[in-house]
């Protein structure tokens, strides 16, 4: 099943959250390419919720951050901290925001700084 079937068929019958990791993967994949700010949004709701293992998304939102693309960029902050804010901010995805703070397209360094990995 295409990432985008998967994603209309569980918006009715279960939520994003409880996708496999391989869904997510794909899913990640599916919202740059066919630029699905809305499938978007939702992804990220389920990955700020779900306690799956944010490691196995990691590579992909590396990926992602190195592709040096506008949306590319965008959803790679958007996945960092909903992810990075979940696990506490372990050390990897401190590092992943700080290279999206150095991004090359502005709007992605500005949604990488507005991310709060500690309050004081």
């Amino acid at each position: 099943m295409s990432p985008a079937a998967w994603a209309c068929r569980t918006r009715r019958s279960r939520p994003l959250a409880d996708a496999p990791e391989a869904a997510r993967q794909d899913l990640l994949r599916a919202v740059v390419a066919g630029g699905r700010t809305a499938l978007a949004d939702r992804l990220v709701d389920g990955l700020r919720r779900n306690r799956g293992d944010a490691e196995v998304l990691r590579a992909e939102v590396v990926a992602l951050a190195r592709h040096g693309g506008h949306a590319e960029g965008l959803l790679a902050v958007a996945v960092t901290g909903a992810l990075g804010s979940r696990e506490e901010w372990p050390a990897p995805w401190r590092e992943l925001l700080r290279t999206l703070r150095r991004h090359p397209v502005p709007d992605v360094r500005d949604a990488a700084l507005e991310e709060t990995t500690a309050h004081e």
